[in-house]
């Protein structure tokens, strides 16, 4: 009993030290003007307006972090805060303690991190879970890895200037996962895994993309969209179909529209060895279906179609992101909580 009482001493006091370190809730109202660091014992930090970092600061987060944006009283839904970073923004977690970006409610949406003529050396998110908002890069290439970006209007947007390097994500229930808007929007996008979106990829305009090795299945619309008269080069991904007739099904191109041009998918993960290898722009579609017309993109299906947060199925992430350990957890609770659980094994 008396190694048993010395234990229950120490855990407890481990406990009201953890928990004088815990000082959060922190308001953020004001603009990052000198560089600064978001830690986890004084998360999470509720942006209550537009927080913008300006040109000559980094805001760095610590693993672990929670951010959370609300919305404005009486404001339009979807119009919660955004985070502009003009200078820099490095987000890197752990798998083991990621960071995350989520609503202040649960289940609603908000704004953006929106990267807008950052500098790009020190822009960097990773090991992050990115719930009901975008990343909207704007003369901005930001480095894009190993995070879960879900529940939004849009996963990611790239518009001017921009060549972002997005690598190894699951963007999942989304209105449309990628956007590409501009001539001179030019990401890397390998190593993903893109489904359960309304669209996987809406092409309203490009310049050099690299989309290649990623899995692209099961968005309920289609897995491309290109509205451009460009035509882009997308090979070596995953659609989990084997018959390029199928894939062609998912993507919308000028196939169906002579004035647009063509998406070339071949080849493709899990191409039959029969098939010949043509270029994807002299394939020819088979007659369209009935039910299957000119996308309409419309502004409902932009946002998150509906799945409800805690159905959406990202094991690998989820996987990988491991919760604390159970002595984090316990002590993380307070003295009483660490009390009973001690007892219960008496």
């Amino acid at each position: 009993m008396k190694y048993f009482n010395g234990f229950l001493t120490l855990v407890i006091l481990s406990s009201f030290t953890f928990s004088a370190h815990a000082t959060g809730p922190t308001y953020v109202k004001d603009a990052i003007v000198a560089s600064a660091t978001w830690t986890k014992e004084n998360s999470p930090y509720v942006l209550q307006n537009d927080i913008v970092v300006s040109k000559s600061a980094v805001l760095t987060i610590e693993p672990g972090t929670e951010i959370r944006f609300v919305a404005p009283t009486g404001g339009a839904v979807g119009a919660s805060p955004n985070l502009v970073v003009q200078g820099g923004l490095r987000a890197v977690g752990s798998p083991t303690d990621p960071i995350q970006f989520n609503p202040a409610v649960a289940g609603s949406l908000w704004g953006a991190i929106y990267f807008y003529n950052a500098d790009s050396a020190n822009c960097i998110i990773e090991d992050c879970l990115i719930k009901g908002g975008r990343i909207v890069c704007n003369s901005s290439s930001p480095v894009i890895t190993q995070s879960a970006i879900f529940g939004a209007k849009s996963g990611i947007e790239v518009a001017l200037n921009s060549s972002p390097q997005i690598t190894n994500n699951r963007i999942t229930a989304n209105g449309i996962a990628i956007i590409l808007l501009a001539d001179t929007a030019s990401p890397i996008v390998t190593g993903n895994e893109i489904y359960n979106n309304n669209y996987g990829f809406y092409l309203k305009d490009f310049g050099t993309p690299n989309i290649s090795a990623n899995k692209i299945y099961g968005n309920l619309k289609y897995n491309f969209v290109n509205y451009s008269a460009k035509s882009l080069s997308s090979p070596n991904n995953d659609f989990r179909l084997t018959d390029a007739q199928q894939i062609m099904r998912t993507i919308y191109d000028g196939a169906y529209s002579p004035t647009l041009g063509r998406v070339g998918f071949m080849p493709f993960l899990g191409m039959q060895t029969t098939q010949t290898f043509v270029a994807a722009t002299s394939v020819q579609a088979t007659p369209l279906p009935t039910n299957q017309v000119q996308p309409n993109i419309q502004e409902e299906d932009l946002w998150s179609y509906g799945r409800p947060f805690d159905a959406m199925k990202i094991s690998n992430v989820e996987a990988q992101k491991k919760k604390p350990s159970s002595v984090v957890k316990i002590l993380a609770v307070g003295a009483t909580a660490v009390v009973t659980v001690v007892l219960l094994f008496l």
